[in-house]
């Protein structure tokens, strides 16, 4: 380890070993790692899942095989680790339309309003925040294009970006109810490399960030990858951005294994926010990759595969739905920054 990581660690940390936001953290455990940044830093990322264990028994947390706490009821979850940014049950929650079951991301304008999609066509909708309706629909495209979309985002000068999990990027300016508007697409060249599931924007480094659920590499099956996608530059290929290790993300949530269906940049603290939908659950790491909260969510959640923070701080999580289940989403309050 290096001084300058020596000094990263304990800047992070205080004698307590709680972060410098005040919540505890598993970080750089044993193995530090330096992978690509837009800055000139680069990201630490953290070690394995023994040592993520082992940070998690210290903070308090329950440890491999330590029974975990029964929730006190059905809407609060049932496992935590450290000190969320969001409430530990949502206060709203709404059906959506038909149109919407197979909701796949969320993501909000500039001025606040709530955009949606499903995951079969490039059609994007507008969500009313107090009932859940659908306020407007366009469309990608004339016909609306095909294919498995699994993010949408909103970046500089309101341009709104579509990703496929095939890592096929589209950028297109919003519509009205019932337009089909031009689009430009881009190759991430994240094909080969994985399955994309979930895009957000990142202002203070012009960059979209993709979250990879699957990654086809042996050497990355356990590993949790980001990649970063320039808007000023419209680079040919998406970077690596930053890696985390999922056995340690999800020993702090309470699952089996962690594969994110969202990613979301949280404007006031730069938090990255990671759901995971296949294992039902929530995290959230410091830019530098350390895990500094998780949980499992309640079983209200069928099968969570996007989510956007709202102006006033607050988490929307969206869920598909299917077998006679409605999509849904669920707001979960601003608990502290």
């Amino acid at each position: 380890m290096t001084q300058d990581e020596t000094q990263g660690m304990a800047a992070r940390t205080d004698a307590t070993g709680n972060g410098t936001n005040g919540g505890p953290i598993i970080g750089p455990a044993q193995s530090l790692v330096r992978c690509s940044d837009a800055g000139p830093r680069g990201v630490l990322v953290m070690g394995f899942a023994l040592a993520a264990a082992l940070v998690l028994g210290a903070c308090g947390a329950p440890a491999v095989g330590q029974a975990v706490g029964q929730a006190t009821a059905p809407t609060v979850v049932a496992h935590t680790f450290g000190r969320s940014l969001f409430a530990p049950a949502e206060d709203r929650h709404w059906g959506l339309p038909k149109r919407l079951t197979e909701i796949s991301g969320l993501a909000v304008t500039r001025d606040g309003r709530l955009l949606g999609h499903a995951d079969e066509k490039a059609v994007v909708s507008e969500i009313n925040l107090d009932t859940g309706e659908i306020v407007k629909s366009f469309s990608v495209g004339d016909p609306a294009e095909p294919g498995d979309f699994e993010g949408i985002a909103v970046g500089e000068q309101d341009a709104v970006y579509l990703i496929t999990s095939a890592g096929l990027l589209y950028r297109f300016m919003e519509g009205v109810d019932g337009a089909h508007v031009p689009f430009q697409t881009f190759d991430t060249g994240l094909g080969p490399i994985c399955e994309v599931e979930g895009l957000a924007y990142h202002p203070a480094q012009r960059n979209l960030i993709l979250a990879c659920k699957v990654n086809h590499a042996r050497p990355m099956k356990k590993t949790v990858a980001l990649y970063a996608w320039s808007v000023r530059t419209h680079a040919l290929m998406a970077r690596p951005w930053l890696t985390a290790s999922a056995p340690a993300v999800a020993v702090a949530a309470g699952v089996d294994g962690f594969h994110p269906s969202s990613v979301e940049i949280d404007p006031a603290t730069g938090r990255i926010i990671l759901l995971a939908a296949r294992e039902g659950a929530l995290a959230e790491l410091n830019p530098d990759g350390s895990i500094v909260a998780a949980r499992k969510l309640d079983a209200s959640h069928n099968q969570a595969e996007g989510s956007a923070i709202l102006a006033n701080g607050a988490l929307v999580i969206a869920d598909e739905g299917g077998s006679g289940l409605r999509g849904g989403i669920s707001r979960y309050p601003r608990a502290h920054d």
